[in-house]
């Protein structure tokens, strides 16, 4: 019995311990860690992106005040927007970008990126746990966003700052 009730204990606190630090559903491949100069790094692949088409990644419960991350391919060029969303319809974007693209590349329907951004993402603790969203793709119409052609993939509880 004391067996038994150390090994549900050594498996309750390895639960505990457990952190999302990456993300792979169908065209959608990510992971993420807090880089030594505090920025979160996420590298994404998309491998199921055309050209003329839009994927993102959303921080938040709902379509209702999300912070997004969006990678557009216009031209068979890669251009990265951040904003924010207050519904189901495209976002507001910023200004200025909040997230830069390091090493992307774009190739047939692959879109290899990694993307740099501040733990506090445009009022957003990126460091705290969070919901996160995945788009998959969404079509864009003389270079505006069009929505979303499937559900977003929703991940509970991702604590970036766990992922180092």
């Amino acid at each position: 019995m004391l067996l038994h009730l150390s090994s549900l204990l050594i498996f309750t606190i390895s639960l505990a311990n457990c952190q999302t630090c990456s993300f792979s559903k169908s065209a959608v491949n990510a992971s993420w860690t807090v880089a030594q100069n505090g920025t979160l790094q996420i590298s994404y692949q998309n491998n199921g992106i055309s050209n003329n088409q839009w994927t993102a990644i959303g921080f938040g419960p709902d379509m209702y005040n999300q912070q997004v991350i969006v990678l557009m391919v216009q031209n068979n060029q890669v251009s990265i927007r951040t904003g924010s969303t207050s519904g189901h319809a495209p976002p507001t974007f910023s200004s200025q970008n909040s997230a830069n693209l390091q090493n992307v590349n774009y190739s047939g329907t692959t879109i290899n990126a990694t993307i740099s951004v501040p733990l506090n993402f445009n009022g957003v603790n990126l460091g705290g746990c969070q919901t996160w969203n995945f788009v998959q793709t969404g079509p864009l119409h003389n270079g505006q966003m069009e929505p979303h052609t499937s559900r977003p993939d929703q991940v509970n509880n991702v604590c970036a700052s766990q992922c180092v």
